[in-house]
């Protein structure tokens, strides 16, 4: 046995060379453990002196109370809605996340959604897939519906965070106008990156497309929803890709129906993963692309071995760099049970 033990939440193949070097370093051993509920995740973490966890695995603030020996927890990506950070401060136990690890290909998914959704891109593949294609026909403009031009309109980024800030210039890049409501955000970062901060009325009401990065919490579920849908551009275009939460998938479908938004690409959903048969895939002006924003194997690579090295940190003395402490995040959890791991 080593000096710290560190457990490993999640069912994906674990890189074990990659973080077994890493650990090494403050003589930590690693065992890999699968939680399906509650009892299990007291149970195999009781030995843990750190947790990485990938996956939403949650811990609860009874969960949290049990796990004594756990000095810190560290996520291999970025949401934390399924850990009471308010228990975890009570109790001494830091936690961190892969904060930056893979902001770019997040930021990427989001560009792209915005193309593929907007230049109808999917809807068009699949005509042609339906042998429907017989050159440029009346048929063929009426099926595909209008397109406008993406460069010179607006685009609304709700939350400049690390995703928000990687968005921003590859939407400057094909020439969108940019602006972004985000409460915690300093001015200054914003105009530095010639972003225009405005309020969440005024971006809800101007932007051409909105793309959401926003943390799930208590204020900001269903964030979008009946309200803001009829507020929006009927030309414009909803981009989800933080937490599915964020948005009432009910009232989208209500209003995507009634034509009080052009469309919708998601790559988070609520509930997730959403069924075959959910009323809102029937719509032919939404995108799904189930939760694989932040997927890429350097980015797989980035967030594992960050997150081993956090646990190192703070068993070692050293501060941890993407620890969770802000004060708008410390209340309780905001999804309960397991979610994708």
């Amino acid at each position: 046995m080593g000096k710290f033990h560190v457990v490993y939440f999640g069912s994906n193949d674990v890189p074990v060379d990659l973080i077994k070097p890493i650990l090494a370093e403050i003589d930590a051993d690693m065992t890999i453990r699968r939680p399906t509920n509650d009892t299990e995740v007291v149970e195999m973490g009781s030995d843990a002196d750190g947790i990485i966890m990938h996956g939403s695995v949650p811990l609860s603030r009874e969960i949290i109370s049990q796990l004594k020996r756990c000095k810190v927890v560290c996520r291999t990506g970025v949401g934390v809605d399924r850990m009471d950070l308010k228990a975890a401060s009570d109790h001494g136990m830091i936690i961190c996340n892969a904060a930056g690890c893979n902001s770019i290909e997040v930021s990427e998914q989001a560009i792209g959604l915005l193309i593929g959704i907007s230049r109808k891109l999917m809807r068009m593949n699949q005509y042609v897939r339906d042998g429907k294609w017989k050159r440029h026909t009346a048929e063929l403009h009426a099926y595909r519906g209008r397109v406008h031009r993406i460069e010179g309109r607006t685009i609304g980024i709700v939350g400049l965070g690390h995703v928000g800030k990687q968005v921003a210039p590859r939407a400057q890049g094909m020439k969108l106008n940019v602006q972004t409501y985000d409460p915690y955000l300093n001015p200054n970062v914003a105009r530095e990156m010639g972003v225009k901060m405005v309020s969440f009325d005024e971006l809800i009401a101007t932007s051409d497309f909105i793309s959401i990065h926003a943390p799930l919490t208590k204020q900001t579920r269903h964030m979008f929803s009946t309200a803001q849908f009829k507020t929006m551009k009927t030309t414009a275009y909803l981009i989800n890709c933080a937490r599915g939460g964020l948005v009432d998938t009910e009232a989208l479908y209500d209003a995507l129906v009634a034509g009080e938004l052009a469309g919708a690409a998601l790559d988070v959903t609520d509930p997730e993963p959403l069924p075959a048969n959910h009323k809102i895939l029937t719509l032919p002006n939404v995108i799904v692309t189930c939760h694989t924003a932040a997927n890429s194997d350097e980015s797989y690579i980035d967030c594992q071995t960050h997150a081993a090295r956090e646990v190192v940190n703070v068993l070692s003395g050293r501060g941890p760099t993407t620890e969770i402490k802000d004060p708008w995040l410390l209340s309780e959890a905001q999804d309960e049970g397991f979610g994708g791991v």
